[in-house]
């Protein structure tokens, strides 16, 4: 069907919709049952983690020591409030590996494994570590 040159834009035909890039990534990696199962995993160890020291917090002592030294000698004591910077780091790397997976997924599956078993073993430290300062009740 040939239209005039004089026929309003709305009778044109439509352009083809480009695909968002974004929601593409996003969309194939919940098809991966690993790579969702190792976020849950994360991101689940992170918000636990968020809650044990909320619930702990009024039992720890203030100042804190928060790192120590080879001998096991505290080099950095703050106050309490420091110790929610493990779950923040735990949280920000979380955020950094799944946006870098987003983007390596539909080419290296293999990076976005690692990446996402290094989140689920980034929390795991972060868990010895408030253990080690914050103790178990």
């Amino acid at each position: 069907m040939n239209l005039p040159p004089e026929a309003p834009e709305s009778l044109a035909p439509a352009a083809p919709r480009q695909p968002n890039p974004i929601a593409h990534a996003f969309f194939a990696l919940l098809q991966d049952r690993l790579l969702l199962i190792l976020f849950a995993c994360a991101l689940v160890a992170n918000v636990v983690l968020f809650g044990y020291l909320i619930a702990r917090y009024n039992n720890l002592p203030d100042p804190l020591p928060l790192h120590f030294d080879t001998t096991g000698l505290p080099d950095r004591i703050e106050s309490k409030n420091g110790i929610f910077a493990l779950p923040m780091i735990g949280l920000s790397i979380f955020i950094l590996n799944t946006g870098l997976s987003m983007l390596f997924h539909q080419r290296e599956r293999a990076a976005t494994v690692l990446l996402t078993i290094g989140t689920v073993g980034i929390e795991a430290l972060l868990w010895i570590a408030m253990i080690k300062i914050a103790g178990i009740v």
